[in-house]
């Protein structure tokens, strides 16, 4: 499929320090692609070394979010391999593979700013992956999800099997992951994987952008600790998260945002908070 390697499978707008990534192979469904898997970590990671974006919100073109893997790209992988190239060189190969591609969902839960999904349609897959790893999701009323892997032998393996049964009950991601079943957009709320159902995907990525500019009023710095504490303490004891939240403050906690927030409040104004500073590797290279 040489066509596709003409232009990214997403575009990416900058607004007031809101940043807007649109999948945008609908005639596709979305569906991601080994360039795909490449190319959005690499945007990602890029929008995170800047400093001075506050949200990021992901969506979608088309009637489908993301329909999951490519076939093509699971036979560039080596899924489907004949029982002669079983050997453990090439599982070792494959095994390198798929850790690598689960920096695919893994840069979003990693980025100093929160990130949010307005979800449309099938997310179906390495859709699901995706948006587990998101902070908040909007949805419109004809979203629906399947964790597709089981339909197909295989485990799932970006992140869904480790981070769904975190923000919904543990036995409800049970069932879902295990039957591979289509679950409504309704019942995707009641179980709270979704936070807001929109009328459609037009006001979903609309309510996306109000939250974004929320999130985006806020001291970035404050942001930043709030998600990498939350995460740290989903994935340890509390009294280790405590620890940790107290070594954040302890290092990070900046004076001048506080003081910014109270005046805003006293004068009745919007703080305006400095940006996090920009990250270049260029001296370590």
């Amino acid at each position: 499929s040489n066509n596709s390697h003409m232009s990214k499978p997403f575009e990416v707008t900058i607004k007031d320090s809101i940043a807007h990534i649109i999948f945008n192979r609908p005639e596709k469904r979305n569906s991601v692609t080994l360039e795909f898997w490449t190319a959005f970590p690499e945007e990602v990671n890029k929008l995170n070394d800047r400093g001075d974006i506050r949200a990021l919100i992901i969506s979608s073109t088309g009637p489908t979010f993301c329909a999951g893997l490519d076939l093509g790209m699971m036979t560039e992988i080596g899924i489907g391999a004949g029982p002669n190239e079983e050997t453990g060189r090439v599982r070792g190969h494959f095994r390198e593979q798929v850790l690598e591609m689960q920096k695919w969902a893994s840069c979003i839960e990693e980025a100093r700013f929160p990130v949010i999904t307005a979800i449309q349609g099938g997310c179906v897959g390495g859709g699901i992956d995706l948006i587990c790893a998101a902070d908040i999701r909007v949805a419109s009323a004809d979203a629906f999800f399947i964790v597709e892997e089981i339909n197909i032998g295989i485990v799932a393996d970006i992140g869904t099997l480790q981070r769904l049964p975190t923000i919904i009950p543990a036995g409800i991601a049970r069932e879902w992951t295990m039957t591979g079943d289509k679950v409504s957009v309704d019942r995707a709320h009641e179980v709270g994987l979704i936070n807001h159902i929109e009328s459609d995907h037009e006001n979903a990525v609309k309510k996306a952008f109000e939250i974004a500019e929320n999130l985006a009023s806020k001291s970035p710095l404050a942001m930043w600790g709030t998600k990498e504490a939350i995460n740290y303490s989903r994935d340890h004891s509390i009294q280790d998260g405590l620890n940790f939240v107290s070594l954040w403050n302890a290092g990070m906690l900046h004076p001048e945002d506080v003081t910014a927030s109270m005046m805003a409040k006293m004068e009745k104004k919007k703080p305006i908070y400095k940006d996090l500073k920009a990250v270049s590797y260029t001296h370590l290279r």
